[in-house]
C-alpha cells in the first residue's frame, strides 16, 4: 500500500482537488490522509469506499508568523515520524514550504502542487522576488512538483528554475457526469452570463463589472450572475459601489453562497461563462463550464489559457473591458458560433479533464517518484 499524506488547507479548489483525488484513486494501491488546519475540523473528505480519510490537525495559518510556523513545522515532523507515509503531497504556498522541508528532513519522498504560484498573487515586485526565491530553494533538494496545468509546469521550470525531470503535470480534473439540482430561490432572466468566484485581486471582479457596463450600451437586457461571492469578502463593498456607480443593479445578480448542486444547475442554464482573472492554477469553474458545454470568454492568463482555445471553445481576451465586451456581444448575437464552441467545449473536456480518464496518470506519477 502506498500511503500518501497530504498537507494543505483544503478550502476552495485545493479541497476539491484532494476530495476528487481521494474518491477516484485506486484504493487497493493508495491510501490518503491529510494534515490540515485546526479550524478545518468540519471538512470531511472521503475515499472511494465512502470512508472518511484520517485528519491530523496543526495550526497551519496563511499569514507568516515565525513562532507559530516553527511550532507547526515541528508538529508536522512529529506526525510524519509517527505515521511513516510513503509520499508526502503538499499543496499551496505555506503548506508547501513547511511540508516539503519536514519531508526533506525525514527523507520521505515529497511532491508539491502550487495551485498557482504565490508570486503571481501580489503586485509588489519585492514580494514577487521573495516568494520566487523561496520556491527556488527547493531545486537544491530532492523534491518533486506536480503542476496542475501546462502553464504551471512552465512556471516551475522557467520562473522557479526547477529541473525538468523533477516536474510533472496532472491536470485538475472533475467527475462526469456533473450532478445538478434545481432548488434555487433566485430568479434569473432566460438568458444570462455566468461567472464564479469571490471578489478578490485574483478574480479581478472590477474588470468584469466594467465589461458588463460596456455590453449594456449595446444590449440593455444583458444579465450577469456571479456565483460564490462568499458570505464575507474584503472587496464586496467596492464591487457593490461599482455596480451602483454604473447603475447595473438590474443587470447583475450577486449570489453569496449556494450548494454545489444548485451552483451547477445555475451554470447549466447560462449562455456563456466568463472569467476576468489575473491568474489561475487550472480553474475548476472553467472546467465545469466546459463539461456543461458552455462557450467561454476568459482572460489570456495562466490556467484560463490552458483550458480555452481561442476560436475553438471560446475566446481568449486581454484584460481590457472593451475587448471582453466585444467578444461576449459577438457570442450572444451569433448562435451558430455559440453552438459550435459548446460542442467543442464538451468534447475537449471528455478528452482531457474527466477524472475517470486522467486519474491513472496521477497514479503513475506517484509510482515514478518512488523509483530508485
Amino acid at each position: 500500500m502506498i500511503k500518501i499524506i497530504h498537507i494543505a488547507r483544503p478550502l476552495g479548489g485545493i479541497g476539491v482537488y484532494i476530495d476528487l483525488l481521494s474518491k477516484n484513486i485506486d484504493n487497493n494501491t493508495f491510501s490518503n490522509s491529510i494534515i490540515c488546519n485546526t479550524k478545518e475540523k468540519g471538512i470531511d473528505i472521503k475515499n472511494a469506499n465512502e470512508k472518511s480519510i484520517t485528519k491530523f490537525h496543526v495550526n497551519l495559518i496563511r499569514e507568516i508568523s515565525p513562532i507559530n510556523d516553527i511550532k507547526c513545522f515541528f508538529k508536522i515532523i512529529n506526525i510524519l515520524q509517527k505515521e511513516k507515509p510513503t509520499i508526502v503531497h503538499c499543496h499551496s504556498a505555506k503548506a508547501g514550504v513547511l511540508g516539503r522541508f519536514a519531508a526533506i528532513v525525514l527523507k520521505i519522498p515529497v511532491v508539491y502542487t502550487p495551485h498557482a504560484y504565490s508570486f503571481l498573487s501580489t503586485k509588489s515586485k519585492l514580494k514577487k522576488q521573495l516568494f520566487k526565491g523561496v520556491e527556488s530553494l527547493f531545486r537544491f533538494f530532492n523534491a518533486n512538483t506536480i503542476a496542475c496545468s501546462a502553464s504551471e509546469y512552465h512556471r516551475a521550470i522557467y520562473d522557479v528554475g526547477l529541473k525538468k525531470e523533477k516536474v510533472y503535470v496532472w491536470n485538475n480534473s472533475i467527475e462526469y457526469p456533473i450532478k445538478a439540482k434545481n432548488n434555487s430561490n433566485f430568479i434569473f432572466p432566460d438568458e444570462f452570463i455566468c461567472s464564479i468566484g469571490r471578489p478578490s485581486y485574483q478574480k479581478n471582479t472590477e474588470l468584469l463589472i466594467k465589461s458588463i457596463a460596456k455590453i449594456r450600451q449595446k444590449i440593455s437586457t444583458v444579465h450577469l450572475v456571479i456565483l460564490g461571492v462568499g458570505l464575507y469578502s474584503p472587496l464586496i463593498k467596492d464591487i457593490e459601489a461599482l455596480i451602483k456607480k454604473y447603475a447595473l443593479e438590474k443587470n447583475i445578480t450577486l449570489v453569496p453562497w449556494c450548494d454545489r448542486l444548485e451552483t451547477m444547475d445555475i451554470l447549466k442554464k447560462c449562455q456563456i461563462y466568463t472569467s476576468t482573472s489575473r491568474y489561475e492554477g487550472l480553474p475548476y469553474s472553467v472546467i465545469e463550464a466546459l463539461a456543461l458545454s458552455k462557450p467561454c470568454v476568459v482572460t489570456n492568463v495562466d490556467g484560463n489559457k490552458d483550458l480555452v482555445k481561442n476560436n475553438f471553445n471560446g475566446f481568449l481576451v486581454s484584460e481590457n473591458e472593451g475587448e471582453i465586451a466585444k467578444k461576449i456581444i459577438q457570442l450572444l448575437k451569433d448562435k451558430t458560433t455559440r453552438t459550435l464552441f459548446a460542442q467543442n467545449a464538451h468534447e475537449d473536456f471528455l478528452k482531457n479533464y474527466s477524472i475517470q480518464n486522467t486519474i491513472h496518470k496521477l497514479e503513475n506519477i506517484y509510482k515514478t517518484i518512488l523509483l530508485p
